[in-house]
């Protein structure tokens, strides 16, 4: 973006504080949620064992075995829902699920929810209640080879007066088994842990694209907060973990399209833990005004090409920022007594050149490519900056839906104004997504 001629006095610039994210947002619900504890599964959510040889591994080989799990002999039929109501028995079970019909009679010992459960779907459309439950699956995948075929849905025609014909009109709808999920009911992440004797791997479920962001923070060698984005809502977990990590994490996934987040942390000392410690949760909103509350140093500043120029920047608070797609944040410099801010949108280390040193190559950092203007204030000076010298930042914000696209593949991405660094997130999350290929 034009960083020309937007200043705030230097009355509005507030010291970097090292408060916790919470301390920022307005709180919507002032009193934290119930303290959990780890279980001997070291999963908190209500799910059943599984007999032996009926894991995910197992239903796979079932399902590349050849065996017809749909029971149609590789025809796609049409099911209306008269049809697909006769089949509600435990030996018998269909299912629809977006439009699209499934036969999950196999899949009943490998559900991880138990047979009661999944029956509560058998024989309707159970789109609503799957949506509740674990929107985030991905049941495309997970159910490809019992596609039986589309749920037609029939509509009783208004009764018309005699000699009247009805006028065919055009149907503009989005195909039912590419609608986008509803994004009225509130969405609850749901937390889940597994280990291993070198590291812990902590999940937070959300629901299929719903476009999550996570704010990492190491606090202490025992506490860590996961700070999850989900548009103007921000759901605050506070873990006390049963003993010390090491940062930075080993590994961070935050899916774009199925909701998943993944955190792998190391542990410093090697060990199965009995419990994986404790944990609350708060709920608050992302404040409308762009709070600075992020230091951030410079590590890198090298020309790209002969206008724009990559801007790597490290966190001083052991600190992961992963925005969601299509926000961005505000970045801010004191400039002769004033204080400066721009947005810029981050872009993905691979599409800049590599790093040189391992400060650069930090999974940590945060990489802008930005375009400088002659007369533009901001993009002036952080061409010039030097390595070590500090930036303000603020939390992501940006108000993009991915659900939206997902009935769409002929895509045009106009970059005037916003610049090309919103579009590449955007792109490579359109190329990898699963449903509704392009």
């Amino acid at each position: 973006m034009s960083d020309i001629n937007n200043k705030s006095s230097m009355s509005n610039l507030q010291p970097p504080t090292t408060t916790t994210v919470g301390q920022m947002l307005a709180p919507a619900n002032t009193a934290p949620q119930k303290l959990y504890s780890g279980s001997a599964t070291g999963n908190p959510r209500n799910k059943c064992a599984l007999k032996p040889g009926h894991s995910l591994l197992d239903w796979i080989r079932l399902g590349n075995s050849g065996i017809d799990l749909a029971g149609t002999r590789g025809r796609v039929t049409t099911v209306n829902s008269d049809e697909l109501a006769r089949h509600n028995t435990r030996e018998d079970a269909w299912m629809a699920i977006r439009g699209k019909v499934y036969n999950v009679t196999r899949y009943m010992d490998f559900h991880p929810g138990g047979v009661d459960e999944l029956m509560r779907g058998v024989g309707c459309d159970a789109t609503k209640l799957f949506d509740e439950v674990h929107a985030w699956v991905n049941y495309q995948q997970l159910l490809v080879k019992c596609f039986i075929g589309p749920l037609r849905t029939l509509s009783k025609m208004s009764s018309l007066p005699e000699g009247r014909t009805p006028v065919p009109t055009a149907n503009f709808e989005i195909p039912s088994s590419n609608k986008p999920v509803n994004t009225n009911t509130e969405i609850v992440p749901r937390f889940d842990w597994i280990q291993k004797r070198q590291d812990l791997t902590i999940y937070i479920y959300t629901r299929q694209l719903c476009n999550p962001g996570l704010l990492l923070r190491r606090k202490c060698a025992k506490k860590l907060q996961l700070q999850v984005q989900i548009n103007s809502a921000q759901h605050i977990f506070e873990f006390e973990l049963h003993e010390e990590i090491d940062w930075p994490p080993k590994s961070v996934r935050v899916g774009s399209e199925t909701g998943k987040i993944e955190v792998s942390v190391t542990k410093v000392e090697p060990a199965l833990w009995s419990t994986y410690g404790a944990h609350n949760v708060s709920k608050g909103v992302v404040g409308e005004t762009e709070d600075l509350e992020y230091e951030y140093e410079v590590v890198k500043c090298t020309d790209f090409n002969h206008d724009s120029f990559v801007l790597c920047l490290r966190d001083i608070q052991d600190t992961l920022m992963v925005l969601p797609i299509g926000y961005h944040m505000t970045v801010a410099a004191l400039i002769n007594g004033e204080l400066i801010r721009r947005s810029y949108t981050p872009v993905p280390g691979k599409v800049l050149p590599q790093p040189h040193t391992d400060n650069e190559s930090n999974s940590t950092n945060l990489n802008f490519l930005i375009k400088s203007y002659g007369e533009g204030i901001l993009s002036t000076h952080l061409r010039q900056k030097q390595i070590g010298q500090m930036l303000l930042l603020s939390t992501p914000h940006g108000n993009l839906h991915l659900q939206r696209l997902l009935p769409h593949r002929q895509i045009a991405l106009i970059a005037a104004g916003s610049g090309l660094t919103p579009m590449l997130n955007l792109i490579e999350h359109l190329l990898k997504r699963n449903a509704n290929r392009m």
